[in-house]
């Protein structure tokens, strides 16, 4: 079996030093930032990657290696003797022209250059977890990531969105005229009656193009190698890109990657439902799915909120409970 690598990008959003470094840059570029992509809230870690670790540990044992990317930081609890796990730094990964980066647009589109790192690895945040015992097949078969190919539009409630139609744009300029390149995944049985949405969107996508994609929002599985044709593409975007301090509206995200798989027909097809996505306020679903393990990842997302600090509280009892047990890469 080749090796399946697990990626994670990580801040410290308390650690001092690093934010004194955040607000001598918090001006660059700021007319052209999405609203708070600067703000603290942005980057706050409310505790959960020790959980993710343990999630690991204890239903994907067969998981090669961990690599944290974080900007000169490491985890209190976290033992570096592991040599499960290994802690890289952008410097590693992104030229000292493009340093200081704070936008985890720019982090994540660099990952694929961490030395060592598998052809086949699995892209997680911080704040997702796997939420039952799964097998490599569940990410890759014969070398191809897993994922679905369904086609949604995009609706623009907030800043962020300009983000998935600045990818979708490159994905447009890529398939225009000769859509689809790949006709594999457009059915399959594995989306149920999601896979409606491909029928209804099917007469745009012949002539007018890609309205946008059904994102899962949970980990992803990647082919080191689409990172590079993406590079051969679009290298004067990505370029630009790596300038991107903190988040702007024009920035090119990993999905693009996840697009290009699916349009080269480069995945097997799975279940929509393979993960489930939450916010914070959501206790009672997450109680449900870490009990009875609707899911088999799962994906919490940190939001604005009321009573943030008591909900925080209680989605770490949850995920204690559901993962008493320390692992190895604790200290």
């Amino acid at each position: 079996m080749q090796p399946i690598d697990v990626v994670v990008p990580w801040v410290n959003s308390d650690d001092k030093k690093w934010l004194n470094k955040k607000e001598k840059y918090v001006d660059c570029n700021a007319s052209d930032q999405i609203e708070t992509s600067s703000s603290n809230e942005r980057y706050r870690d409310y505790g959960t990657l020790k959980y993710l670790f343990r999630s690991i540990e204890e239903n994907a044992s067969w998981i090669h290696k961990i690599y944290l990317v974080t900007d000169d930081q490491k985890p209190d609890w976290l033992d570096t003797s592991n040599k499960k796990v290994e802690i890289i730094d952008h410097t590693e990964i992104i030229e000292s022209k493009y340093l200081p980066v704070f936008n985890s647009s720019v982090i994540e589109m660099n990952v694929y250059k961490i030395k060592n790192l598998s052809e086949n690895f699995i892209y997680f945040n911080d704040d997702m977890f796997i939420n039952q015992p799964v097998m490599p097949k569940d990410f890759f078969v014969n070398g191809k990531p897993r994922d679905y190919r369904i086609y949604t539009s995009i609706v623009p409630k907030e800043g962020f969105m300009h983000i998935l139609v600045s990818d979708d744009i490159l994905i447009n300029r890529f398939v225009k005229g000769k859509w689809p390149i790949s006709t594999y995944g457009l059915m399959s049985a594995k989306y149920g009656k999601t896979q409606m949405r491909n029928l209804i969107f099917y007469p745009q996508l012949r002539t007018s193009g890609i309205p946008g994609y059904l994102d899962p929002h949970g980990p992803l599985s990647f082919n080191k190698k689409s990172f590079y044709i993406a590079k051969k593409l679009w290298k004067d975007e990505l370029e630009k890109n790596n300038f991107h301090k903190f988040r702007q509206y024009d920035d090119i995200t990993i999905w693009l990657i996840r697009y290009l798989q699916l349009e080269l027909g480069n995945f097997v097809s799975r279940n929509t439902k393979f993960n489930g996505r939450y916010t914070i306020n959501d206790i009672k679903k997450i109680k449900n799915d870490l009990i009875k393990e609707h899911s088999k990842t799962i994906c919490i997302n940190d939001t604005n909120t009321d009573n943030y600090d008591s909900k925080v509280q209680l989605i770490h009892n949850l995920l204690e409970e559901k993962f008493p047990k320390k692992s190895s890469f604790e200290k």
